[in-house]
């Protein structure tokens, strides 16, 4: 027995030393037919069986159990991983899918609040039409009637809507052209445009609308190109006293760039023209006072304070409600920096502070001054030629005759024949 288990010995220890019938007998005898000797080797080799280590089979077949677990094991590692990555791409996969979706949902609802990107505008809304027409911000129209009003708008708008908007900043409405407005015209009669449909127009910078042709237009850059003359900002100058009421005193505001050289004209377009597209409203144009005289009222001569260079004003008209009369108005810019100049087109557009007139301003061609009048110098006396020596005539010598000779002769040249 294995004497380094406590177990054995504690059972040995325990076994009796001798036995009633080993009485007389030597001592340390031990009787192996005792009963309880029996019992305890009988005990003793019942848990020896379980202090037995594993024979060498036993140990081998463990080690394969063992291998065979940890084969197993790192298999279905192998695969857990392998399913979770197919598990992570699926519900990455799902959730890809799901946000497109989403998304996708999101734009559309946006797209539906939001519209198609055309406006339409009430022709009885007086103060929203005034805006789109004479506003300066650019407009494409699409004229509708009553029969055609619920009707789609033509296909090529409503996909290039938000796009001319992107780029030219070109909003896009419908309109009633041709139902009578508040001020008892339709708009189509009031530009002198066509009674029927179909017809669209662009109005921009505060001009008048330009009829535009939608036909053979199949794409937003086919647009563009036909609207950007439109929508230009220029600077004219006056140069014929008909063009001054056409292109300034006829407008709504008008600043008149007054310059007696090109160097002070300059000057001030360099300041006021950067201003340009965010005044669209008021119309800017350049007048030569070398050439023009502008004939204003006290009430706006007073305005103006600086002198020396360029002279910038402000004209301003503003038709009577109702077809009431038309009042008229103006001021200077006091020094032309560009501090003072956006605050100035401001005031100019909304008509602040102009000081009012009676009649519109005028312009006239400055007399040119008369030249003085010097008497022609007088020529030089010439001594007169010596007259020509008359050669006396022999009278055995025939004269070659001169005209003069012929004329004076007393005989006919001609005669009359019987």
């Amino acid at each position: 027995f294995p004497k380094h288990l406590d177990r054995s010995e504690q059972n040995i220890a325990e076994l009796p030393l001798c036995s009633p019938g080993s009485m007389g007998k030597k001592a340390g005898y031990f009787d192996p037919d005792n009963e309880d000797i029996q019992k305890g080797k009988q005990r003793l080799l019942e848990e020896s069986a379980s202090w037995k280590g594993p024979n060498h089979k036993q140990k081998m077949e463990e080690k394969a159990l063992k291998a065979a677990k940890k084969a197993s094991k790192a298999a279905r590692g192998n695969e857990d991983k392998a399913s979770w990555k197919r598990q992570a791409v699926g519900a990455g996969f799902i959730i890809f899918m799901c946000g497109v979706g989403f998304v996708s949902f999101l734009v559309t609802m946006y797209d539906f609040v939001r519209g198609n990107g055309i406006s339409t505008i009430d022709f009885q809304d007086t103060a929203k039409l005034k805006n789109v027409l004479f506003g300066g911000d650019p407009w494409m129209i699409y004229c509708v009637n009553n029969e055609t009003i619920d009707q789609r708008v033509a296909p090529i708008l409503e996909e290039s809507a938000r796009g001319l908007w992107s780029s030219l900043g070109l909003s896009v409405g419908t309109l009633q052209c041709w139902d009578q407005t508040a001020s008892g015209r339709s708009v189509a009669q009031r530009f002198k445009m066509k009674l029927n449909p179909p017809l669209a127009f662009v109005v921009a910078n505060g001009n008048k609308p330009r009829v535009l042709n939608l036909v053979g237009l199949s794409t937003q850059q086919d647009i563009e190109k036909k609207v950007k003359p439109a929508l230009s900002l220029e600077i004219p100058s006056i140069s014929t006293l008909k063009s001054w009421p056409s292109v300034c005193t006829s407008r709504r505001s008008c600043v008149v760039v007054g310059h007696k050289n090109t160097a002070q004209r300059d000057h001030a377009l360099n300041v006021i023209k950067p201003l340009q597209p965010k005044h669209r409203a008021l119309k800017i144009v350049t007048l030569d006072t070398a050439f023009w005289q502008l004939k204003l009222e006290e009430g706006v001569m007073g305005t103006r304070k600086s002198k020396g260079g360029a002279d910038v004003l402000c004209l301003t008209r503003e038709e009577g409600a109702g077809g009431g009369n038309t009042t008229f108005g103006g001021f200077f810019l006091d020094a032309l920096s560009s501090s003072s100049a956006p605050s100035f087109l401001t005031a100019c557009s909304e008509h602040s502070g102009a000081v009012k007139m009676k009649s519109s301003a005028r312009i006239k061609a400055r007399p040119s001054k008369p030249k003085k009048a010097s008497p022609a110098p007088v020529p030089a006396s010439r001594p007169s030629p010596p007259p020509p020596v008359q050669k006396k005539k022999s009278g055995k010598v025939d004269s070659v005759g001169s005209r003069a000779a012929l004329e004076s002769e007393d005989e006919p040249l001609f005669e009359a024949v019987e």
